[in-house]
């Protein structure tokens, strides 16, 4: 039963992903130009808000989409959510589309095997391995702006920990973050551009601090990983 339940994750995870593969690659052209370019971005925020339920499918698409595909920016999705759905409402639509992707990211990853995973980038995580403080270390990654979340989900099935808890931490940390650029968008979108713009830029600095740091940061995360290893017999001696 726990094989089968383990496969049919796995197909069904894959047939999103295929299934969003192929819409990329058929729009690609118009997805790009959504993220990137007010005018497309106008448009689509339009058609959204006109399209009732299909919109709200249209954009929870997208913002799947953007989870998958790593590279997409992610910053339009969470101002457009607040935009069209507020602060909450749309911080509750980014999480959905996080978790959905989330989930089918690590069922396929899981049943392609370590093989589909860059070397690099294990060795570059390695302090995730410490199965007594990894859930303390993931939160952190996911919490601090700048690091490059959605390449993080590609790691869940090698961590020490259950599905439903790698999961759980890699959207709940997520929250500080979305929930910045939502209130950005519904304060932009309620004529309140002054608070949207000092908010914008304060979160853009310290996210822009983030990433240039980040070798720094995620280095000072291994370091305590370090020590709260070296300290773990000393308290077990006590």
């Amino acid at each position: 039963m726990k094989t089968l339940k383990k496969y049919a994750g796995a197909v069904l995870s894959a047939t999103l992903l295929l299934a969003l593969a192929g819409f990329g690659l058929t729009y690609r052209n118009e997805i790009w130009a959504v993220l990137t370019r007010k005018d497309a971005r106008d448009a689509f925020i339009a058609y959204v808000h006109d399209g009732g339920f299909i919109g709200v499918l249209a954009f929870l698409g997208l913002q799947i989409l953007q989870v998958v595909v790593a590279v997409l920016p992610g910053e339009p999705v969470e101002l457009m959510a607040g935009l069209l759905y507020g602060t909450w409402g749309g911080l509750a639509l980014c999480l959905l589309g996080i978790a959905v992707s989330s989930m089918a990211i690590y069922y396929c990853v899981r049943a392609a095997g370590a093989r589909s995973i860059d070397p690099a980038i294990l060795s570059k995580y390695r302090f995730l391995r410490d199965e007594a403080h990894v859930k303390l270390f993931l939160f952190l990654l996911f919490f601090i702006p700048g690091t490059p979340k959605d390449a993080l989900i590609y790691l869940g099935p090698f961590l020490p920990m259950k599905p439903f808890t790698f999961l759980l931490l890699a959207t709940m940390g997520r929250i500080p973050s979305i929930l910045s650029s939502t209130f950005v968008g519904s304060q932009f979108a309620a004529g309140s551009w002054k608070v949207s713009l000092a908010v914008a830029v304060g979160t853009g600095l310290i996210a822009a601090l983030c990433v240039l740091f980040q070798d720094r940061i995620i280095a000072a995360i291994a370091s305590l990983r370090e020590r709260l290893r070296r300290a773990g017999p000393e308290r077990g001696a006590d």
